[in-house]
This record gives structure tokens, sequence and C-alpha cells, in this order.
């Protein structure tokens, strides 16, 4: 398959996540920062086509992709299930990353699979930083290997002096600055187009035209820069109300969510360890955002914990940095609630209310958006 038909393929992509079901939060938001730099992540169970087997699913989602990013612990150590996916990734010859997030030596069958330089250590806080560089590091690989000249495959990666065995490696090929992008050219609406650049007037019309033909070209900017500043979603009816209430998280009606134009990953957020419910009393719960129009529903499965819980809370921060909540009800199984996301990496959270006064969090991830190109 040609790199050009790879990329119009909606299943394809370049990473492969494999973690333990106890580092879901970390290998989710791993999987947000890579999509949010565009590079397609493939991820149990988000990624298992209804129907297909599990095991189907993982062999086809190692075969297409280039990298295998480890999360690992101590609970991927000592899983069967991640010691298939790398032996899988190993025999295809995959590029295996290590992202070490606990600080416990491999196992003998760990150590045979993932005997490579290149470890990336997430060990000391914080967790956000040695992300950043996870994602510099697939960036690097995947880049170089795009390059006709420049063929990259596990043999050669380990022998490249770009990784180091140092608990904080830095690729040299990331510490070349990033070009800054161009500067924006805001055209002029039709008709539009005869008025003077500013500064540049003063060669064409008599000294006496120099002041209102600046307060013209001045106030024809402004209401370009305006016109799309609305349209952008920057501006909106509500913006006075906040100037005067700069905590005010409730969102303009204006604001369309669903357009390509509204502002998004105005913020960065994080997800924070999640808590267990005792024996018994567990809830399960899941999360998803819909591809099409940006919609998160979560929803309960059930649990032998139904309607043992005095309250709960289902809280959707968006990209853009505003909230808003709903409440599942835990007495009927698959209830749902559905809140209005954005096109960019929102973040989930649902909150459990206990008849002791206690409040656990069960549910914390983040929800990219994905687009197929």
């Amino acid at each position: 398959m040609s790199d050009e038909s790879s990329r119009k393929n909606p299943g394809h992509h370049d990473v492969f996540i494999s973690y333990a079901q106890h580092d879901k939060p970390i290998a989710d938001a791993v999987c947000a920062k890579l999509e949010f730099r565009n590079i397609r992540c493939w991820i149990a169970p988000r990624d298992i086509p209804p129907g297909k087997s599990f095991p189907e699913a993982i062999i086809e989602g190692i075969e297409e992709g280039k990298v295998v990013v480890l999360i690992f612990s101590s609970f991927a150590n000592k899983s069967s299930h991640v010691t298939r996916e790398l032996t899988n990734a190993v025999n295809k010859g995959r590029i295996i990353i290590p992202f070490r997030i606990e600080d416990v030596p491999p196992s003998k069958s760990m150590e045979y699979l993932i005997s490579v330089p290149h470890w990336l250590d997430a060990v000391s806080p914080p967790m956000e930083q040695h992300i950043d560089l996870l994602v510099k590091t697939v960036e690097a690989i995947i880049n170089q290997d795009r390059k006709p000249a420049a063929g990259l495959n596990a043999a050669s990666l380990r022998e490249s002096p770009q990784m180091t065995e140092s608990s904080t490696p830095v690729p040299p090929i990331l510490s070349t600055p990033v070009p800054a992008s161009e500067p924006e050219t805001i055209h002029p609406e039709p008709g539009l187009e005869h008025l003077p650049k500013p500064g540049s007037y003063s060669t064409v019309f008599p000294a006496r035209h120099k002041k209102g033909l600046a307060v013209a070209a001045i106030t024809v900017v402004a209401v370009i820069l305006l016109v799309i500043g609305m349209q952008m979603g920057m501006f909106n009816l509500g913006f006075i109300s906040n100037i005067s209430n700069p905590n005010n998280l409730t969102p303009s009606a204006s604001v369309n969510y669903r357009s390509s134009d509204a502002a998004v990953n105005t913020v960065v957020l994080t997800v924070e360890p999640t808590q267990t419910l005792a024996k018994d009393t567990e809830l399960y719960v899941d999360a998803r955002k819909d591809d099409s129009n940006a919609m998160v529903t979560v929803q309960f499965n059930g649990g032998p914990g139904m309607g043992l819980e005095k309250d709960n809370r289902v809280i959707l921060t968006r990209s853009d940095g505003t909230v808003t909540e709903g409440k599942l009800n835990f007495n009927q199984q698959l209830s749902e609630v559905t809140l209005q996301g954005t096109r960019g990496t929102d973040r989930v959270q649902v909150q459990v209310m206990l008849y002791s006064g206690e409040t656990k969090t069960i549910v914390d991830k983040l929800l990219p958006y994905r687009t197929y190109h």
C-alpha cells in the first residue's frame, strides 16, 4: 500500500499503544497528545470495530502501525496480554518505545522483548512534560521513516545515537528549533482592494489627505479583524460579562461547537488518578465522543453498586476551558448523559457521592476529536 493511499484510509494509523488496564488514564493521555499532533493512534477498546474479535483486532492494529508505544508499569510487567502484543510487534519488526511510568525492573520475558536502549522514563513528575517528550520522539521517528532516502526500522533505531540510556533522553533531532509559522495574511473584502496599505499611501496622495486616509485604513482593518474574530468564535455577545466575571465558565449560546470555526484546545487539560469503589459496590461507566458532531456520551453499564450511591456528577471540561455538567441514573442500567463537546480534546469526569459523605472520581479521561484525512 502506498503512503498516499494509507493517509486516505480511515483505518490508517502510525502508533499502536500497548498498556495494562490499570494504566488506561495515562494511555488515554498519551493517545490524546499524539492525536493532537496529527499522529493517528490505535488503542483498545476504542478502535476495535463492532463484531470483530479482540485478538484479530489487536493483530491488525499492530500490523498496520509503524511504532508501538508501551506504557510500562508493574501492571504491564505481569500482563499476559501486553506480553503477547509485544511478541507480535517484535515478530513484525515494529519499533517499540517503552514509556516507563513506574520504577520497576522488567521481568525476564519483558526484558527479552524490549531490550533496547531507547527507554523514556516518566517516573518523576510532572507527567505532562514526559508525555511531551514522548510525542516529540514519535514525531521524529515517523518523520524520518517517511523520508525515502532514510529508511528506519527497529534494528537501525537501536543503533541510533539519537536515543540515550539516560532517564530523560532528548533526541538531537528534536533540539533543532521549530520554524515559526508565517503570519496570517488578512485579505481585504471585495471592493476594498484600492485602499492603501498603512505606511504606503504617502507616496501616492497629497499630504493634506494623509490623516484622513490613515484613519480610514485603520478603521477598515479593525472591521475586518472583528469580522474574522467573530467567525472564529473569538468574540461573542457574552464577552462583556466575561470581563466583569472572569471566573464565569458558562459558554455563550452563540458558540457553535460543531463548527470547524469554533476555537478549540485553548487550554491544556490533564487527568488525575481515579478512585476504586469498594468490592461489591462497583459501577461500570463508559465515555465516548462522536467524531461527526463532537457529542460526548457517558453511559452507565450497570454493576453491583446499582442504587447504593447517594448522588453523582458528570463533568465535561471542554478544550476551550468551559464546563458543563449532567447526571446519570444509577438505578437504571444503560442510562446516558449526552453533552456537547468540542472538536478538540475534552476531559470528562464522573464523580460518585457516597452516603458516608465521601466523593470518589471513578472516571477521568481525555476525549480527543478524531479527524480523517
